[in-house]
């Protein structure tokens, strides 16, 4: 037999077996595999799910202090933060909304000057310490006192040194007075670094670092701190 006849009939053979494969992938009953993006998981079922009022955060170290202004690091603000509530934050599209606040300042309701040298905020009425206390500008002015205060050392004096003048019209309007004009306006007493403090709690204390509310806050966020 000559040898390309039989490369030939090899070719042939191949061919046909190559065919043969074609037609069985698409006969009926056989279904082509699924493209991995379209296969999905089945999520677990979550039986007997509880839920209670405990919130428990993991984090690397304990805190050691729970005053934000006394805070050297993220695990002391985290803990700070559950407690204490700013003026105001950002959410996750950047937009800041209010907390203790009661509204946003803006050129166009007044809060923003138009020469960009203050900002007025008017704050929420009938909100009440965890201890009972009525919260008023009074506490505004003691953070910017408290964070300002050079004996003090606060790590977050930073975003107060812009400041002029922090000034309460009433019970509850805070006019904050810029060195210069300042686009930052919603630096002082705006996210972590403007957690405000109850002056009432502090009371009776010479040194602020003393009392007893720097490790069992009180404050007017949504839970309460009963030990440390």
């Amino acid at each position: 037999m000559r040898p390309g006849l039989s490369l030939q009939r090899f070719l042939v053979m191949m061919c046909a077996a190559l065919g043969l494969a074609g037609c069985l992938s698409g006969a009926p009953g056989a279904a082509p595999p699924l493209p991995s993006s379209t296969v999905s998981t089945p999520a677990p079922a979550v039986a007997n799910r509880r839920v209670n009022d405990t919130l428990t955060i993991l984090y690397w170290q304990a805190p050691t202090v729970l005053n934000p202004h006394m805070a050297q690091a993220a695990k002391d603000r985290a803990a700070c933060r559950i407690t204490y509530e700013p003026l105001a934050s950002y959410d996750r599209n950047g937009n800041l909304v209010p907390f203790l606040a009661a509204e946003i300042p803006s050129l166009e309701n007044g809060g923003v000057a138009a020469d960009g040298k203050s900002v007025t905020w008017k704050l929420k009425q009938r909100v009440r310490w965890s201890d009972g206390e009525p919260f008023t500008a009074a506490d505004v002015l003691f953070t910017y006192r408290f964070a300002t205060d050079p004996a003090i050392r606060a790590p977050t004096s930073g975003s107060y040194s812009a400041i002029q003048t922090v000034e309460a019209t009433d019970d509850y309007t805070v006019c904050v007075r810029f060195k210069d004009v300042n686009p930052a306006w919603a630096q002082p007493f705006v996210v972590v670094m403007g957690m405000i403090l109850p002056e009432h709690a502090f009371a009776g204390y010479s040194n602020p670092l003393e009392a007893p509310v720097n490790t069992l806050p009180v404050g007017t966020g949504p839970y309460r701190a009963v030990s440390f």
